[in-house]
């Protein structure tokens, strides 16, 4: 009897050890933690919906035919170039370089200030690219001492699509400057030039200190801070109406959230 119970005893010892060493040899507790938080951080990538420009998503292909006819027939009237020319002598040597090299763009507003870094003398540039017959928002990160495209080089999360702000205007903000600032503002501007160079469609600026924003009016996206307005990129989106579209760059990322919007008569 007793031989009986020793040897359940060393029976039972022995099938602990094994499965000890199991656990041990078979990190699966472990394994299932790391999936976890693989699945969380892939499942926070995809919660940030980034845009296309109107230009490039096939979709719109039909849509905005006219749009590029019109960009096309004022290019070849000379009145971007004449706008670029006037604004191109502004810049310092190393852009008035760079558009000089790069002769399908034809510069229609820009804008200098930190938009990457603080104190950086970085810039904005809308422009008509006459190759491709379209307009694009170009970024020169000071910085790195690059140059990149919005929408294309940097991505763009629009953060007022679930912000109910009561206001809905088609396509990407490169393609919304060419139809309110250049084709339905076409007459002015063949009339004069230098009234479209007035009042500049793009700024760098702290927009809770800048007269031409009323935020308390405005429309803020549900994932904006409301604590830092400093170097904040704003797009005009009306000739008219002192209606903007702002954007905060997110190094950690390298892209930009549209965050505030204001569209309202002055």
């Amino acid at each position: 009897m007793k031989n009986q119970i020793a040897f359940v005893l060393i029976t039972l010892a022995l099938f602990s050890c094994n499965s000890k060493q199991q656990e041990k040899n078979n990190p699966k507790k472990e394994i299932v933690q790391e999936s976890s938080k693989a699945n969380k951080t892939e499942n926070t990538a995809k919660t940030a919906h980034y845009e296309i420009s109107v230009y490039d998503d096939p979709q719109f292909t039909d849509r905005i035919l006219d749009t590029r006819e019109s960009l096309k027939q004022l290019s070849n009237e000379k009145l971007f170039s004449n706008i670029s020319a006037k604004l191109t002598a502004k810049l310092d040597e190393k852009q008035h370089q760079f558009f000089k090299t790069n002769a399908d763009y034809e510069l229609l507003s820009f804008a200098k200030g930190s938009i990457f870094q603080n104190n950086s003398e970085d810039y904005i540039f809308i422009v008509y690219d006459a190759k491709n017959n379209r307009t694009k928002i170009l970024l020169f990160n000071a910085t790195t001492n690059t140059y990149a495209e919005l929408y294309k080089d940097i991505k763009v999360e629009n953060g007022l699509e679930n912000a109910d702000c009561g206001s809905y205007s088609f396509g990407t903000l490169d393609y919304q400057f060419a139809v309110e600032h250049l084709i339905t503002n076409e007459d002015a501007i063949r009339i004069n030039p230098e009234y479209y160079l007035e009042s500049p469609p793009v700024k760098i600026t702290d927009i809770s200190k800048d007269e031409n924003f009323a935020l308390q009016d405005g429309c803020f996206s549900k994932k904006a801070s409301k604590k830092n307005f400093e170097n904040t990129l704003c797009i005009s989106t009306s000739p008219v109406y002192n209606n903007w579209d702002c954007l905060k760059y997110n190094k950690t990322t390298n892209t930009f959230l549209i965050f505030y919007s204001q569209a309202f008569a002055d």
